[in-house]
């Protein structure tokens, strides 16, 4: 009977674990502001940075590529090794974003398309296309 209860237990907190593992997916958008080729990139890089990345570092794993030991590394420096996942999402935030950054800005000088999308988007600035998607994208730092 204590078996039973143990494995009950050990199965909820598995399941409570896992739920908590962020996962992206195209965001809902205003109809003006709608960029397929923007939102798949991103979404694709996210999904590829949270099993990279995010996952093994959330375990407190050893760091196995320059992702982990940059994220692990950051989260060192700021939080020491008592870090929350809170702090594993606002650490995952500005690195991630550097990434989507750089690829979004190639992505506004070669694909003419996304330049034409988002003139009509009405965006004034690159920073503001940043900051538009980094908020619709971010990793959800209400965790505690």
């Amino acid at each position: 009977m204590k078996l039973r209860k143990f494995l009950i237990l050990a199965s909820l907190l598995l399941l409570a674990a896992c739920s908590s593992v962020p996962k992206a997916t195209v965001v809902s958008q205003d109809s003006s502001r709608d960029i397929p080729a923007i939102d798949h990139m991103i979404v694709n890089l996210k999904n590829s940075y949270i099993d990279q990345c995010y996952k093994p570092v959330m375990k407190k794993n050893p760091p196995e590529n320059h992702c982990q030991t940059a994220l692990f590394q950051m989260l060192e420096r700021r939080y020491h090794r008592n870090y929350s996942q809170k702090h594993l999402n606002m650490a995952s935030d500005d690195l991630f974003f550097r990434d989507v950054e750089g690829k979004l800005r190639e992505m506004m000088r070669t694909n003419p398309e996304v330049k034409n999308a988002i003139r009509r988007a009405s965006f004034r600035s690159q920073e503001e296309v940043f900051a538009y998607y980094k908020g619709k994208y971010t990793f959800n730092t209400e965790i505690n």
